[in-house]
């Protein structure tokens, strides 16, 4: 039995040290990559246009509302990544998102008991914003291909929101007419896990596709830039 084990441990030996030797990494020890993606879809503009039709939001509101098409800036991710082994790295993390959209309230203004026919309007121009900063850890997969890294990460950290709503009308009996209000929404944690490729068109430049999730968004896609502070690698892609 201690032979049999013996030989199994030998054999799994042998072939990790076959793989170290086969394998061409394209991430390496030393090696600083800095990447930008944009992810698509923006759930959370979804939830917005869902949140705006209830029952619950109308009711904030006096007269006939309308809401102009919800727009913004697609899940954001800045990163930059340090190699600590061929296999691992670790970076920081910086994305972020905003909404924007306008609601306009029309109604008739009562003068002595009576509507007076005129009609006005409030307006509420809405602008959310989320941002995340955190660690980024990443365990890297070894291809036999130096233009290839697959990769598992996962970000994590913390978010920050804000609400901003910038209140104007036509109605002259409105002390504040104009108004902006800036608001703090409750913060959340920041868990973004991701299975990510990049495909490199030559040593310090190339191209990157995640799937996970990332601010809302379950796709992301984008471009890298790397170079290698440690000048561990000279066998660089042409």
């Amino acid at each position: 039995m201690k032979t049999l084990t013996s030989k199994i441990y030998c054999t799994c030996i042998f072939f990790l040290l076959m793989l170290n030797q086969s394998f061409a990494q394209s991430f390496n020890r030393g090696d600083i990559v800095f990447g930008a993606n944009i992810g698509v879809p923006h759930l959370y503009k979804g939830v917005i246009k869902l949140a705006t039709q209830t029952q619950a939001f109308k009711n904030q509101f006096t007269g006939y509302f309308e809401v102009s098409s919800i727009k913004g800036i697609n899940p954001v991710c800045i990163r930059t990544e340090f190699g600590i082994s061929e296999y691992f790295g670790l970076g920081l993390n910086y994305s972020f998102w905003n909404i924007r959209f306008n609601v306009t309230d029309k109604y008739n203004v009562l003068k002595a008991g009576a509507v007076t026919g005129t009609d006005e309007t409030d307006t509420y121009k809405f602008n959310i914003r989320s941002a995340s900063i955190g660690i980024r850890p990443n365990l890297h997969i070894p291809f036999k291909n130096k233009m290839n890294d697959l990769y598992l990460g996962v970000g994590l950290g913390f978010t920050i929101n804000r609400l901003q709503i910038d209140f104007s009308s036509t109605d002259i009996q409105k002390v504040n007419k104009n108004t902006a209000y800036n608001l703090s929404l409750p913060g959340t944690v920041y868990f973004a896990p991701t299975l990510g490729y990049r495909h490199y068109f030559s040593y310090y430049f190339g191209s990157n596709l995640e799937i996970g999730y990332e601010k809302g968004a379950v796709l992301q896609a984008g471009v890298v830039f790397k170079f290698n502070v440690m000048d561990t690698k000279k066998d660089k892609q042409n």
